[in-house]
């Protein structure tokens, strides 16, 4: 049966575990894929080889029970999900799957203590997202399929229904609040009430936007277990947004959908995740890595290749995105953000339509309404948030960056200057370090500022470029930037952190010098 409630497991296990040598969020992939192809045996000499060399490792313990319980052998799975809950795996990995593989483990006699019997538990979340003045929404995975409740008690309440058509995800919106208003919440599922642990809460936005705001951003967040404390670093700064800007879970196989749902959970299970995204709204995009693989394109077509599609829709259920690009029409992640006429956030979809010959990055549609989207803007500042670079040579000898797409980069910066278009700066990922950078433009024009962050728990790092403002890469780091309308010229602050919080580079902009010159 299906384990409906479940506690958190954490138990020594006796033994020390060894570090992983490389990229941890490497290891396991290929072997998933293995199992989600159905190929337990080969899946299963891989993992005991993995055992052998790190004795300890939570994850290989949890690879083993997926392969056991999908070759159907309970009773050998529930061992190594005990070894792996012992060695400090979230048991909600357990029950999250992916659900391809984990039936006969769920059904194992013995499973139901393992995962705990008390208060109601959720799987994955309650995770933030599309916060505004007067409403907000809020993501969870749940145990099986069930009515999910969230409640505002006296204030506002939403339900809807937690299907296995939508991988046991539900979003539900709460409305009718007030502006900038703190609201404890609480989630029910078939009306009993879930038991995190610890209080929910958040802040709706003011009318204006707020006279400060503060968001963090970054990419490059691969699944490392000793740098998953970055989502206490970045809690403890109290932003009141996080935009993820792709490369956020690191897949990179499309054609199988198990190591999506792999990634995604492992990253959803962790504590510190949770935490985080229950009091903050999350904003996400994808890049390559998210998407399909290494510096791959889309191509024009919106159902070729044929995952394309699927790959969006998993996206869809991962994240409670304000929209996702043009729906069923012209499927995307693009979309729109802002905090009142103060700032306004511009998310680009660099992947699905990136068509190389034809020297498109976004594709005609995506362009046009990214175009619209700016010159009606009446944001103070209007923010880009590219996943890859828009400043020319950061990535030496690529084409991946918008360096290959020179022409739609300079029409875009063309349109901006033409409609004088003020205020506009950019957030990009992909490089495994964080910098900022001023490129010069012609005649008219100011500068275009970028500001570059994607090593949030990456373990690869790549080099400091010359020329830029200011780079950091020695360790994990997120940018911040801090909206200043208190001030007759409002400002925004980019400030790096590394993942103990130090202060490594900062870079100001006033809004008088992003306009346009008569």
């Amino acid at each position: 049966m299906l384990v409906a409630v479940f506690a958190m497991l954490s138990a020594a296990s006796g033994v020390t575990a060894k570090e992983v040598k490389g990229q941890y969020k490497k290891h396991h992939r290929p072997i998933m894929a293995q199992l989600g192809r159905g190929e337990f045996d080969d899946a299963l000499k891989a993992l005991r080889k993995l055992a052998k060399q790190f004795p300890g490792d939570a994850e290989t313990q949890y690879c083993q029970a997926m392969a056991y319980s999908g070759k159907g052998e309970g009773k050998a799975a529930l061992g190594y999900a005990r070894k792996a809950v012992a060695l400090g795996l979230p048991v909600e990995r357990l029950v999250a799957g992916p659900r391809s593989l984990n039936k006969a483990l769920l059904h194992a006699q013995g499973f139901g203590e393992l995962a705990g019997v008390g208060s109601t538990r959720l799987v994955h979340g309650p995770l933030l997202g599309d916060l505004g003045p007067r409403s907000v929404k809020i993501w969870v995975r749940t145990g099986r399929e069930c009515e999910v409740k969230a409640v505002i008690e006296g204030v506002s309440a939403g339900v809807t229904d937690a299907t296995a058509a939508n991988d046991y995800t539900a979003v539900v919106e709460l409305a009718r609040l007030q502006p900038d208003t703190f609201y404890h919440y609480q989630v029910f599922q078939d009306e009993e009430p879930v038991d995190l642990g610890y209080e929910t809460g958040f802040r709706t936005l003011p009318d204006d936007g707020g006279k400060k705001i503060k968001i963090v951003f970054g990419g490059g967040s691969g699944f490392t277990p000793k740098f998953e404390r970055m989502w206490n670093t970045i809690r403890a700064h109290k932003p009141d947004a996080l935009l993820l800007l792709g490369d956020n879970v690191y897949i990179d196989r499309p054609e199988v959908r198990e190591v999506g749902q792999y990634c995604y959970y492992r990253r959803q299970s962790r504590p510190e995740w949770r935490r985080l995204t229950a009091g903050v709204p999350v904003y996400a995009i994808w890049d390559d890595h998210d998407f399909g693989t290494n510096d791959c394109h889309g191509g024009a077509a919106v159902d070729d290749p044929p995952w394309k599609p699927r790959v969006w829709g998993d996206f869809t259920r991962q994240w409670p995105n304000p929209e996702y690009g043009g729906a069923g029409q012209h499927p995307g992640c693009y979309f729109t953000h802002r905090f009142g006429e103060r700032v306004e956030f511009f998310f680009l979809d660099t992947r699905y339509y990136r068509e190389p010959a034809a020297g498109e990055m976004l594709g005609p549609v995506q362009l046009a309404w990214f175009k619209e989207q700016l010159l009606k803007s009446k944001a103070a500042f209007k923010v880009i948030c590219s996943s890859v670079p828009m400043t020319p040579g950061v990535k030496p000898g690529s084409r991946d960056t918008w360096d290959g797409y020179d022409a739609e980069r300079e029409g875009i910066f063309r349109f901006i200057t033409g409609n004088k278009i003020g205020g506009v700066f950019v957030l990009a990922a992909d490089r495994h370090r964080s910098d900022a950078w001023k490129n010069k433009r012609p005649g008219a024009a100011y500068p275009v500022y970028e500001f570059m962050s994607s090593k949030l728990t990456n373990i690869h790092t790549h080099a400091i470029i010359e020329g830029c403002l200011f780079g950091y890469n020695a360790k994990p780091s997120f940018g911040e930037v801090i909206f200043d309308f208190t001030v007759n010229d409002p400002v925004a602050s980019y400030t790096a952190y590394s993942i103990d919080d130090e202060p490594v580079g900062s870079v100001s902009l006033k809004l008088s010098s992003l306009r346009v010159r008569r």
